[in-house]
């Protein structure tokens, strides 16, 4: 198992355990706080460290709370921060959760004693006005009690907000890993059996992507239409006889028309022609951005292709190989 791997395992461990204690109350708020700080350290949440960290301690004055990044919404929608009076609550969830223990403590140490006192007082004649003190200072602490709670309860729902949150993105990235891990061995199967060459290419990619430089990104797109051309290559061999295509179109099937090849393979192994259509569109999306990065870098031109780009043009072309791979291995017989 990789680093990666058990910093995720025990990132899903802790959310768990997490949204235990908050379901069930059975730790301090000081302890869920430290759980929580642990779950966002092996999340790499720096926008929930933040946040966390004055949950924990308290705001400063004068706080902006756009700076809690991602994780101002969790702020505001356990009504830390007022938007409509632009005011927020300073104290550390540690000192409301202080504040309710003490209202709760005040308000059981005047009832049922300090009320049956009362009753008493009242049967030997006591004025109505030390009465009325009493009920209205009962009610003082009733409110101080109810209002501190509901703060706090709001809160603590913020965090259970952000747990539940962390613990549903683990487990989405569990099924997308099974998911993919299901299509990587789909693909690996397919080109071991069919062209193993184009796993040299594969490879080839994944080192430049690696190394992140724009020089490497521009080399691994290049690749990604070298690794197409190689499966073209294994599947559909190159032609100086044209191939029709399903409108009875003839359409060049050389060397260098490795999208035609492709077209042509899968076509005969594609029932629907719906099927096909989506197929080939996604093959013109895909080659048309290789087919750009190559033709300019063989002129000599400058390509900026960015991290982002890198990766989703080589994710698709990897993708695309599985769409390949799950077609029928033999031509469809045609009526």
């Amino acid at each position: 198992m990789t680093e990666k791997n058990t910093r995720i395992s025990e990132a899903r461990a802790v959310a768990g355990s997490l949204l235990d204690d908050l379901e069930t109350s059975s730790s301090s708020v000081d302890k869920i706080l430290m759980r929580a700080k642990r779950l966002a350290r092996l999340m790499r949440d720096a926008d929930a460290q933040l946040w966390l960290d004055y949950e924990t301690k308290g705001y400063p004055k004068d706080f902006d709370f756009s700076e809690l990044g991602s994780c101002e919404a969790y702020a505001i929608s356990s009504g830390r921060f007022d938007e409509v009076a632009g005011t927020y609550r300073i104290q550390s969830l540690s000192q409301i959760e202080a504040n309710v223990y003490g209202a709760q403590s005040s308000l059981d140490s005047f009832s049922p004693g300090a009320v049956g006192a009362v009753k008493d007082f009242v049967e030997k004649n006591a004025t109505e006005q030390l009465l009325g003190n009493q009920i209205k200072l009962h009610k003082v602490i009733k409110d101080n009690y109810s209002n501190n709670k509901s703060i706090f309860v709001s809160l603590m729902a913020g965090l259970h907000n952000y747990a539940t949150d962390m613990y549903l993105a683990l487990e989405l990235g569990d099924a997308a890993q099974d998911i993919f891990e299901g299509a990587r061995q789909e693909i690996d199967s397919f080109v071991r059996a069919h062209c193993p060459k184009a796993a040299e290419k594969i490879v080839a990619i994944n080192e430049r992507i690696a190394d992140n430089s724009i020089e490497s990104r521009t080399a691994a797109l290049t690749s990604c239409r070298r690794l197409l051309m190689t499966v073209a290559d294994s599947l559909f061999p190159a032609s100086v006889t044209d191939w029709l295509d399903s409108k009875g179109k003839p359409r060049k099937v050389g060397e260098e028309q490795y999208k035609n090849r492709l077209l042509a393979y899968m076509a005969e192994r594609t029932d629907s022609g719906s099927n096909e259509a989506i197929l080939s569109s996604e093959l013109e999306f895909l080659a048309a951005r290789l087919d750009a990065i190559y033709e300019k870098t063989c002129k000599g031109v400058h390509v900026d292709v960015t991290a982002q780009e890198a990766k989703l043009a080589v994710i698709h072309t990897y993708l695309f190989l599985g769409e390949i791979a799950l077609l029928p291995r033999e031509p469809r017989i045609k009526s």
